[in-house]
């Protein structure tokens, strides 16, 4: 059991920023590709790859919820680095965007003779969608 006084340092990177920098976390909640996690301190080390879901850590009462897509997160001596292909806070998606991201998704899903890029491509697209669609209606 973690003391009292015991957190965790959170960092969450895309290629485009340093999105979260906090020394003073108390749990993070990844959406691994083989199941949830909570990371709380004192934590065994641990990499993992993530899945598109929601994602969130707290501070005290508070918990800040974003979408991550894929990525990897490591756990080492109290510090959870997180390296994602995008991130969001949930505050900031637009659920009809995102609807509209899935009926395109799924329409190029549809068609008969995709390339294989193509539909990786689109699979991820519709994976980012439904994650977003997923965590804001459950905001």
């Amino acid at each position: 059991m973690a003391e009292d006084n015991q957190k965790l340092h959170f960092v969450l990177v895309t290629p485009e920023r340093e999105m979260v920098n906090d020394p003073s976390v108390d749990q993070v909640n990844i959406p691994g590709s083989e199941g949830d996690l909570g990371i709380l301190p004192l934590h065994a080390p641990l990499f993992t790859t993530m899945r598109p879901g929601s994602f969130s850590y707290e501070k005290g009462d508070e918990i800040i919820s974003l979408v991550v897509g894929h990525g990897y997160a490591e756990v080492t001596n109290d510090r959870v680095t997180v390296l994602a292909e995008t991130a969001e806070y949930l505050s900031d998606i637009d659920l009809a965007r995102a609807q509209q991201a899935k009926a395109k998704a799924e329409a190029i899903l549809a068609k008969p003779d995709l390339e294989e890029a193509e539909l990786r491509e689109a699979q991820k697209k519709l994976f980012r969608a439904l994650a977003r669609i997923e965590s804001k209606g459950n905001e």
